[in-house]
């Protein structure tokens, strides 16, 4: 390790929390990584409770409201109503499917550093 990590690992040694400097960087690097995992979750059940459904739903929710834009059956008012709901919609499907992805990465770092 280098000096600095052994510096800030000394009060934990110390203190006897940890009985090394692998196994408070592992621990340590283990607790980060399940916050990630927790507050990702908890990004994802904010999205599927404001929309009440799950991702999956979502996107095919989203792609028939799309098609129903698209086709063009709507008065111009309707057309308007529903294309501003679409853009704030597909809005939230990017920052929703970014979360869904950094968690899926999160869930895998998570099994590489348990194993």
């Amino acid at each position: 390790m280098t000096a600095a990590i052994s510096t800030i690992l000394s009060p934990f040694l110390q203190r006897h929390i940890f009985v090394s400097e692998e196994q408070a960087i592992r621990s340590l690097l283990r607790d980060h990584v399940l916050h990630q995992i927790d507050a990702l979750r908890v990004e994802d059940g904010r999205f599927a409770q404001k929309y009440g459904m799950p991702f999956d739903r979502f996107e095919q929710y989203l792609h028939e409201r799309s098609m129903l834009l698209a086709a063009g059956q709507l008065s111009p008012g309707e057309q308007r109503t529903l294309g501003q709901a679409v853009m704030l919609e597909e809005d939230d499907w990017m920052e929703w499917k970014a979360t869904r992805e950094m968690l899926e990465s999160w869930l895998g770092l998570d099994k590489e550093v348990s194993a």
